[in-house]
């Protein structure tokens, strides 16, 4: 039997790391804002979750975004990826295969000049 694969990390891991950055940061900042003297937990919990609501809209908005670019990505490679899948499985020849990728460079090339103008 071969090695088993090594698991991707759990999604619960970044949130685990994010937790002691919006800790110091609140800190921080509730350090900086404190220059009364007396120091109240009640501000320090709110600032924490300031901190940790930012921290969570970011992480959001980059898993998002993220998402996106690799789902445009592998659309706009879909017809290639398809043309060498066949080329692979010998439903195609060479000689299809090259005019066919010509085709799609060619037409692909034609779209950019037509938005362009």
């Amino acid at each position: 039997m071969g090695t088993p694969e090594p698991k991707a990390p759990s999604r619960a891991l970044g949130w685990l790391l994010a937790l002691p950055l919006g800790l110091i940061i609140a800190f921080v900042i509730f350090l900086l804002l404190a220059t009364s003297g007396h120091y109240f937990f009640g501000e320090f919990i709110v600032i924490f979750l300031v901190v940790f609501a930012a921290v969570f809209l970011v992480r959001l908005w980059y898993r998002q975004a993220r998402r996106n670019y690799w789902k445009t990505r592998m659309q706009a490679n879909a017809p290639a990826r398809i043309l060498r899948q066949r080329y692979a499985r010998g439903e195609i020849t060479r000689e299809q295969f090259r005019q066919m990728m010509r085709d799609l460079r060619e037409g692909h090339q034609s779209i950019e000049n037509q938005e362009q103008t």
